[in-house]
């Protein structure tokens, strides 16, 4: 085991966190065990069932809502060398937890295929780190969460080393659950043909015309689609003729005018607060997140614009939940501003607690939520796996 203090401090911190509550519940680890196998992993947790001492599993520590910050005295266990030299077939890829995201699109991209949705911590992430604690990414737009794209199945291990194979909806119970109620060393994830998506730029005065085009776009030919106000595009976007709204759209359809769009991973959901954390402005920083309709974001953000106008920055990506257009809206401004805009938001949209430390305040269907509590009874009853995230009482 690792106790070198100089790791220990790394290996404490979330590095993508910028929330200023989660921020000040960075705890110190006890130590780091790094691990290439799952005998290693068998291992550990015999041992720490015995002792009773909790563990964390980390990849890369790409989250920004708190997964890896551990709430009591921990053991981090590194699964970055758990990795595969992966297997695949028309539809499915085989992984291992500490395979980069990268690695994996770039292998499937030599056989003409990548992933169905992915994070856009790609260039940083492990696979392992998004199954078990993402969910939107690129292609959301076409499938919705990652883990309705498809996971075929699932190799998890519980904290007294006991295994479970689980597939299809099973699956769903481990997804997002931050690995408080198991341990997957295995996985098998969508895949679908790569296509020549070509990223495009519409620009409007008019909210409720981008708002239209949307409506029209076919999901079978658009990759993702992000919405945003001049003020936060200028800022990162480095794009000339743009107007109050714009839109980028990554689509096989001839649509706007075509652009240079590799800064696009910068705006992709939870990147979007990472990077304007460091580039707003905002001597008080600080941002909130909703997922509204196509009608409750134009109702909301005409009016939070009115009061607030260019004092606040909008950013939307448009994704798919349960077969309806969503978009992903967050919210930056100075801390102050946001009394006014939760007053505005208040019974519109669904919640997206980005703030919470609980796995609970972000798990927006009530039977997944439901599979996970169901399995961290089974196979993490002493809660040693990420302990006191996963509330079982509510």
């Amino acid at each position: 085991m690792i106790v070198d203090i100089d790791q220990i401090i790394n290996y404490s911190i979330a590095p993508y966190v910028v929330s200023p509550i989660l921020s000040k519940m960075n705890r110190d680890i006890i130590g780091i065990i790094k691990v290439s196998n799952e005998d290693d992993i068998k291992t550990i947790l015999q041992l720490a069932y015995k002792y009773n001492v909790p563990l964390i599993m980390r990849g890369r520590g790409t989250s920004t809502i708190g997964q890896v910050i551990p709430l009591k005295p921990s053991i981090v266990v590194d699964i970055n060398n758990l990795t595969s030299d992966f297997e695949m077939d028309n539809e499915y890829v085989r992984v291992r937890p500490g395979d980069k995201v990268f690695e994996i699109l770039r292998y499937l991209k030599r056989h003409g295929k990548t992933l169905k949705v992915y994070p856009s911590s790609l260039y940083l992430s492990t696979i392992g780190g998004y199954i078990a604690g993402g969910d939107v990414g690129i292609g959301s737009f076409q499938f919705g969460y990652h883990f309705h794209a498809g996971i075929k199945y699932l190799k998890v291990y519980g904290s007294n080393a006991n295994i479970l194979e689980v597939r299809e909806k099973e699956t769903l119970g481990f997804a997002q659950a931050a690995g408080t109620n198991g341990v997957i060393t295995e996985a098998e994830i969508g895949i679908m043909d790569r296509d020549d998506w070509k990223d495009q730029l519409i620009t409007s005065k008019d909210l409720l015309q981008i708002l239209e085009i949307i409506k029209t776009l076919p999901r079978e030919k658009t990759r993702r689609i992000i919405i945003e106000d001049s003020d936060a595009l200028s800022l990162v976007g480095r794009l000339t003729g743009l107007n109050e709204w714009n839109l980028i759209i990554s689509s096989t359809l001839k649509l706007g005018s075509e652009i240079d769009g590799r800064f696009l991973d910068e705006l992709a959901f939870a990147a979007v607060y990472v990077t304007f954390s460091k580039i707003s402005g905002f001597k008080n920083y600080f941002y909130e997140v909703r997922l509204l309709s196509l009608e409750e974001f134009y109702e909301v953000i005409s009016e939070i614009k009115k009061y607030l106008g260019r004092k606040v920055l909008i950013h939307g990506d448009v994704m798919t939940l349960r077969g309806k257009i969503i978009i992903y809206t967050v919210f930056m401004s100075e801390k102050r501003n946001f009394k006014i805009i939760e007053d505005i938001m208040k019974k519109k949209g669904i919640p997206f607690e980005i703030h919470s430390i609980y796995i609970n305040d972000r798990v927006d269907e009530p039977e997944r939520l439901e599979l996970m509590k169901k399995y961290k009874r089974l196979l993490d009853p002493k809660d040693i796996l990420n302990p006191g995230k996963l509330r079982l009482d509510t």
